[in-house]
């Protein structure tokens, strides 16, 4: 990243700074990720608010190169500002930022076409985009069914993007950013807030942000009819404590020649056109951004120590971090929040007990589930486990015998003990 220092001094002179605020620093570097957030108003939807907010979150092909899971961005680029953007986020958004709805995000960037590339492996016209991650709990990260895209690796669905979207995506994402977004802060100063890696911008400035996505667009993202953006505001996404977005990264290539591969893929994964996994980018309610699995194509090494770390279990399995009288190895079995009530561990309805398994500990197979039934809990008739009604690898039920003047039914979690 680029400082832009000098550039200020002479500035300072002509233009008035906004009390309060710093000013950004950093511009963007070829092949420099950018994280965007932008707001629809709440009294027009569909309308962009004035106010959007860019962070530079360094080299892309540092993430591409990435093998942590769950480590702040700074962990991966040591040169960002921060990896704490919430700050910067009130100012632009409001107070209400992580839990009104109106706030989206995305990651985007691309390799301008120009004599000077490849770019760290990546050759012109290649494009980074996004699309949002609905769960963290299925240990395969980026090869959520529900994470709509392109035909990426693992994902059967969709198409490849032609060479005419390839480019005109290009074009857009590079005046975007290398044109727009840069020439701003070389020629406005605008204000950066607290983490000066990142920069508030506005929708009267030439070529911004409104100009490619909905509804100025005609519904298209920098000429990708795939949607780029998660949303916060909808919910802690499963699989985590506190995380209120994350949005999966994909590398599309223009062309193969010069391609370096992405760390722990193969060389099926340089595919013209195809969306490639590089690794997911989370934002939680602290305005902490990390980095999920990036890099890794095959389901990390995981189990219910891993998952207790990563959302700040404390006790053990058989302990009650949150205090709501389930066990932590019950919270990581059935897919509860570990860090707050969850009321039941699971449902009755009609006669029928189910309980939802967590996709992680399927994945893993670090727990067993069993039902087990007694007329009197126990006391005089033992608990004995009886056949599921179903069992399935998403979840668990059982129905009480019909007639029965009194049953009792409860579901037991156990760790499976390796050998």
């Amino acid at each position: 990243m680029k400082h832009k220092s000098s550039l200020k001094l002479l500035l300072a002179g002509a233009l008035a700074l906004s009390p309060g605020l710093l000013h950004a620093t950093d511009d963007f570097a070829r092949g420099e990720l950018s994280l965007v957030f932008y707001s629809l108003t709440g009294d027009a939807p569909g309308v962009l608010g004035s106010d959007y907010y860019v962070v530079n979150l360094g080299p892309v092909a540092s993430f591409r190169a990435n093998t942590q899971n769950n480590v702040s961005v700074k962990t991966v680029n040591p040169t960002i500002a921060s990896s704490n953007v919430a700050a910067d986020l009130q100012q632009v958004f409001g107070a209400g930022w992580a839990e009104d709805g109106t706030v989206r995000m995305m990651a985007v960037t691309t390799i301008p076409q120009d004599p000077n590339v490849p770019v760290s492996g990546d050759p012109a016209k290649t494009i980074y985009y996004s699309a949002a991650r609905t769960s963290l709990d299925s240990g395969q990260k980026g090869f959520d069914a529900n994470s709509a895209f392109l035909a990426y690796q693992g994902n059967p669905n969709g198409a490849t993007v032609g060479s005419g979207t390839r480019t005109q995506s290009s074009n857009d994402i590079t005046n975007f950013i290398y044109v727009a977004t840069n020439g701003t802060i070389a020629n406005n100063n605008p204000p950066s807030g607290v983490n000066t890696s990142g920069v508030r911008l506005t929708t009267s400035q030439p070529n911004n942000l409104s100009i490619y996505v909905p509804p100025a667009s005609g519904g298209l993202y920098f000429k990708q009819g795939t949607d780029p953006t998660a949303v916060l505001g909808e919910g802690k996404l499963p699989g985590s404590a506190n995380v209120e977005a994350a949005v999966d990264i994909f590398r599309v290539l223009h062309t193969t020649t010069g391609a370096t591969l992405t760390s722990g893929s193969s060389s099926g994964n340089a595919v013209t056109g195809q969306g490639q996994f590089i690794g997911s980018i989370t934002l939680d309610s602290t305005g902490e951004l990390k980095v999920q699995a990036v890099g890794v194509s095959t389901p990390p090494a995981g189990g219910y120590s891993t998952w207790a770390t990563a959302n700040n279990v404390t006790g053990g399995p058989t302990g009650d971090s949150d205090n709501d009288g389930i066990s932590n190895l019950a919270e990581y079995a059935l897919a509860l929040n570990p860090a707050g009530s969850d009321g039941a561990a699971g449902t009755f309805a009609a006669g029928t007990i189910t309980f939802t398994k967590r996709a992680e500990a399927v994945t893993n197979n670090d727990v067993t589930y069993a039902i087990q039934e007694s007329d009197d809990l126990g006391v005089a008739d033992a608990w004995e486990i009886v056949t599921p009604t179903t069992d399935t690898p998403s979840s668990i039920t059982y129905t009480l015998p019909v007639g029965s003047t009194k049953k009792f039914a409860r579901l037991i979690v156990r760790p499976v003990v390796a050998p």
